[in-house]
This record gives structure tokens, C-alpha cells and sequence, in this order.
């Protein structure tokens, strides 16, 4: 998926309901047609991943916005991993980057079916509200993070080096997402640009 498109835009209150948001179809038909190939290709090697072709209700994104404030301690969490962080969550993966780019862990509302990863979220805090913005990568790319969280030695850079394929750490993956890193591209690089893009949508 060259270039950097966005799926979704959601902005929060500081009590962490979903105030404004807006979804781009067009975009997310990619996200579809991506994650169908990858299922088939689960599918084939009989693998199993929380990888979900939907986007959430703004309920949905409410409630994964509470528990992972609960669970990580605050609304951009801790950054890095300490004795209470879960296997799983953002703090788990002990990098202050996890600070700015979150994920939330949602409920599938399908009796026994595993919650699913929403990722990568890029956040921004401007004064009571949280700007979460959701570009589009490849499903493998979701797929990465999720295998990287669930890691015991995702905080140790000598013991990822020493235990892990080549690009199996979170500073790797990002660079592989222009989106995140900003690397040719630069549509939230700077705070107000992704103020300004909130206003625009809210306004058309």
C-alpha cells in the first residue's frame, strides 16, 4: 500500500468519549480486500490472528480508550515496561514510542471470539482532547505488532538481537511505515497539521 492514506480519525474528551470522528470508506475497501488475502493465507498455514477487517463503533473505541487508560496509567501510558504492565498492552513493549503511537485492545462482541487489535494509532493531546488518528498499513504490519507485544524480550534490544528474525522489533517496523515514521511523507509530523486536518473534516 504505497503512499499514506487514513482510515479513520476520532477525536475524545478528557472523560474519553468520542466527540467527533469520521471514516473514509474508499480506504477502508483496501482494508478489506488486504485482510482477505492475508485470512487466506492464515487460512492455508492454519494460523490464528486477531486480525479483524472492521472498524469500531465509537463506543467500541471508547471503551478500548478507558481500558487501556486503566491499564497503562494514564492516556498516553507509561513508555516503558514496569511490575504491573500486561503482556499484550503497549507498556509491555518498553518503548517511549508507545507513548505517541497506542493501540487499543477491543471486544469483539461474538460470544468467545478473541478481542482484536486496533493498531497503529498515532496520538495527540491538545489541551482536554486526544486526537487518535488511524493511517492504513498492510495487515502483516498489524500482525508484526501484535506477535512483538506478546514478546518477553521485546524491551531488551541485545535479547531481541540475539532471539529474533531480522526486523522483529518495534523501532524496524516503524521504519517500514513512512506513515509513522514521516519518512517521505509528513501529513501528522508536526502537531498543528494534524489539528488542521481535524478541522477541515469537521468543517466539509
Amino acid at each position: 500500500m504505497p503512499g499514506c492514506s487514513i482510515r479513520a480519525v476520532w477525536v475524545l474528551n478528557n472523560a474519553g468519549n468520542v466527540v467527533f470522528s469520521r471514516r473514509f470508506p474508499v480506504v477502508e475497501r483496501q482494508w478489506r480486500i488486504a485482510c482477505k488475502k492475508e485470512e487466506q493465507k492464515l487460512d492455508e498455514g492454519k494460523l490464528v490472528s486477531s486480525l479483524s477487517s472492521r472498524l469500531p463503533t465509537d463506543g467500541e473505541i471508547t471503551q478500548g480508550f478507558i481500558d487501556r487508560k486503566q491499564r497503562d496509567g494514564s492516556v498516553s501510558g507509561y513508555g516503558i515496561r514496569i511490575a504491573s504492565s500486561q503482556k499484550g498492552s503497549d507498556s509491555w513493549v518498553d518503548d517511549p514510542i508507545t507513548r505517541h503511537v497506542i493501540s487499543l485492545q477491543l471486544d469483539q462482541n461474538v460470544e468467545s471470539a478473541p478481542p482484536f487489535l486496533l493498531w497503529p494509532l498515532v496520538l495527540h493531546i491538545k489541551g482536554q482532547y486526544c486526537i487518535l488518528v488511524l493511517p492504513l498499513v498492510e495487515p502483516y504490519h498489524l500482525m508484526m505488532y501484535e506477535k512483538i507485544c506478546q514478546r518477553d524480550d521485546c524491551g531488551n534490544p541485545n535479547e531481541v538481537k540475539k532471539n529474533s528474525f531480522p526486523g522483529e522489533s518495534l523501532s524496524s517496523l516503524l521504519l517500514d511505515l513512512p506513515c509513522i515514521t514521516g519518512y517521505g511523507h509528513s501529513w501528522w509530523h508536526k502537531p498543528w497539521e494534524m489539528l488542521l486536518l481535524v478541522r477541515y473534516l469537521n468543517q466539509t
